[in-house]
Order: structure tokens, then sequence, then C-alpha cells
């Protein structure tokens, strides 16, 4: 999928895995140096990117051969999710998992274009997409409102400090698999 200024979304091989590792670790510094303690040293690792990789779910975008933002995209909903209020509880969903842009590129649109690739893949098949977003992180929350995801409740998970926010989009009728 283009995305603008010669930077195509494209999933991840698994030989890339050093460089992801790489990528998350600077967002995950950055966050920490901006007081958000969404991601540390015990998540997200290098064996949940190992995962993502091997079952072919992990697309970036890089620039002069640097990955410069991912996102992981699935069926897999944390147990967390259960017992939500969705707008679309019958129906199929994609769910969006770590979306991450690397520092010197955000607010550049990139997070932006991972997420409309993220629902372009949806389109295809799902009638919904799922994601939660640290609530102490404005930012994401702001690109996911914005998109026009909607909050359906929170989770909590271990040794954070705040809840997560937990959204849905419903696809429209018109993008929605027959």
């Amino acid at each position: 999928m283009r995305t603008g200024q010669d930077m195509n979304i494209e999933q991840i091989d698994y030989k890339e895995l050093e460089a992801i590792t790489e990528l998350y670790g600077a967002v995950t510094r950055d966050m920490q140096m901006r007081g958000i303690d969404q991601w540390d040293q015990y998540y997200p690792t290098k064996p949940v990117f190992q995962n993502d990789l091997h079952n072919g779910h992990l697309y970036g975008i890089q620039k002069d051969g640097q990955w410069i933002g991912a996102v992981a995209v699935n069926e897999e909903q944390d147990t967390a999710f259960e017992g939500l209020s969705w707008k679309d509880p019958s129906g199929k969903s994609l769910v969006i998992h770590r979306l991450a842009v690397h520092p010197d590129y955000q607010g550049q649109g990139i997070g932006k274009k991972l997420l409309l690739f993220a629902e372009a893949a949806a389109a295809l098949n799902y009638t919904s997409i799922r994601l939660d977003a640290y609530s102490a992180n404005p930012a994401a929350i702001g690109m996911y409102e914005k998109a026009g995801y909607i909050k359906i409740g929170e989770a909590r998970y271990p040794f954070r400090k705040h809840p997560f926010s937990v959204f849905e989009k419903v696809l429209s009728s018109e993008l929605r698999p027959l």
C-alpha cells in the first residue's frame, strides 16, 4: 500500500527482528522520558516481536533503510476485552496491537497511515476493529478518537498505573464483507 513520500507499508520479515526491537526500544524510551509508563523492559519484548513476525502479523514503514513505524494486526483479543459492551458483539473483529512510530517521525502522519492500513485490511474480511490505548498517552487516545474509534470501556493490565481505554470502530456496511 502506498503511503506517500515514497514510503510503503509492508509486511515485516523475520530477518528484521533486531531492527524492529530497536524501533520499539526507541519508542519505549521516548514515552518513559515523557512520563508515559505504557511500555517498559517487560513489554513489549523480543519474544512478542518474534511471535508477530513468525505469524506474519507485523507491518511497518521504512525510511532510508530504517523502520520508522510498525503495527501488529490479528484476531487475538486479550482476556481483558471479555465482558465489554461491544457495538459489534457477534461480528468478526480485527485487533490492532502495538502501533508505534519512532520519536523522530512522530507528528508526521505515520501513525495515521498505519491505522488507515489496518482499516483497509480489516475492510476485506472483518466487521469491526478493536484496540486498546493507554489512558495516560493522550496522543494515542486523540489519534484513535479523531479516527472515529469509540471508547467501549477500560482494561487493566499488571504493573501499569493507569487503565487502558478499549476502543472499537464498526466498519460501515459498504465496507463489510458479504
